[in-house]
């Protein structure tokens, strides 16, 4: 039981992390922004810094991805706790 509710706690946090208003994700959208358009604006020869943005983006698609698997996560599991307490 100590372990659902470690999950639920982080799925409260990414929750909060990942909600609209949130401005963490106004950051990423930015960042992700940032990195496309460098990547766009590179020159033929520029490779190195075309696969640094490409990769800079593949890292912040990541970390939304995971945020709101543990959002998911934690809400699953607080449905689980909760059948558990009324059985």
């Amino acid at each position: 039981m100590d372990e659902k509710r470690k999950i639920i706690e982080r799925g409260r946090r990414a929750s909060t992390i990942t909600s609209l208003d949130s401005v963490v994700m106004e950051a990423l959208k930015d960042l992700e922004d940032r990195y496309t358009n460098e990547w766009k604006d590179s020159k033929v020869e520029e490779s190195v810094k075309r696969e640094s943005a490409f990769m800079a983006v593949k890292v912040l698609d990541d970390l939304k991805t995971q945020l709101q698997t543990y959002a998911e996560r934690g809400r699953f599991a607080e449905k689980q706790l909760q059948k558990e307490t009324l059985q």
